[in-house]
């Protein structure tokens, strides 16, 4: 399995050692118990809770979980999707990862400027892949007030050596 795709935090749930955090994250609903179920097997809740995608990217992220190994229902499927699409709702339809993406997508997605792009691929150049938020503490406060601002279209997949001539 591949450690970008085994990575995937769009459904990330954790079912067992954050069951308690879990219930704090993701809002009591239809399907919640089901994801918790599904998906913790392998995620953590904080990080599905912190990603926002349309339907569609939903469906798209589940279809990915379901190829690598993911096991349920179509039913139990079909109500994650559900839970997640109508609580983590959000304007697009894949999350940009910041340890792949170029500067286009760092400036159309974050709104960053030409030059600001540049600063975000030139540390992640210097100090390696991004594992959260917290990572890009040393980039310019102007920078990271940016990004912090649109934290909800980002995700830190791991891989082993970020792109970053990009």
């Amino acid at each position: 399995m591949k450690t970008t795709a085994a990575c995937l935090v769009t459904l990330c749930v954790s079912g067992f050692a954050r069951t308690g955090f879990a219930q704090d994250v993701l809002p009591e609903a239809s399907g919640r118990d089901t994801t918790v179920r599904i998906c913790g097997q392998c995620h953590e809740a904080q990080k599905a809770a912190s990603i926002k995608l349309t339907r569609p990217g939903w469906s798209e992220e589940i279809d990915k979980m379901k190829a690598l190994g993911a096991a349920g229902t179509d039913q139990e499927f079909q109500a994650i999707l559900e839970y997640l699409s109508a609580h983590f709702q959000g304007e697009l339809d894949r999350a940009l990862d910041m340890n792949s993406a170029d500067a286009i997508d760092l400036e159309s997605v974050l709104g960053l400027l030409r030059r600001e792009s540049a600063a975000v691929l030139q540390y992640r150049g210097t100090r390696g892949p991004f594992s959260s938020l917290a990572d890009l503490k040393g980039l310019d406060p102007v920078i990271l007030k940016k990004i912090e601002a649109k934290k909800d279209r980002i995700v830190f997949f791991a891989t082993k050596k970020a792109d970053s001539k990009k």
